[in-house]
């Protein structure tokens, strides 16, 4: 798989195949995975989803694009997830505290920022999130 040019279809098929994706399951996503996480809901019923560092609007690059064939779904997604959480950190350069808090309120999700967390890679020196062991 590419991960420079990730295409979203493989990945749905793959996770499709690969897990079982029945009310109880937790779908996980991070950045441009959020994108993916969301595709997901539209499609499953789960009982929770946590976004972290994501944002649900088409300002993708060129090599991303396969992510956004459509405008996200909020409406079936609200009606398939039981919980959504929107998590977000006051230093990323990629994602505003703005998009993830209107992201949030499209979801009726809950909203959770961490200080200094950057983009949650180990770029900003995060290798852990322990914030997130509560809510799973």
């Amino acid at each position: 798989m590419n991960s420079q040019a990730p295409d979203l279809q493989t990945q749905m098929d793959f996770i499709e195949k690969s897990i079982p994706l029945d009310k109880d399951f937790l779908i996980f996503g991070h950045s441009l995975g959020c994108l993916l996480a969301l595709r997901l809901a539209e499609k499953h019923a789960c009982s929770k989803m946590i976004l972290v560092a994501g944002w649900d609007f088409n300002d993708l690059t060129k090599e991303h694009q396969s992510f956004w064939k459509t405008p996200i779904n909020h409406t079936i997604i609200k009606q398939h997830v039981k919980q959504s959480i929107c998590i977000s950190s006051d230093a990323d350069f990629f994602v505003s505290r703005f998009q993830s808090e209107e992201m949030t309120k499209r979801l009726n999700g809950t909203y959770i920022q961490i200080k200094g967390a950057g983009h949650f890679t180990t770029e900003y020196g995060i290798t852990k999130i322990p914030e997130l062991l509560p809510l799973i």
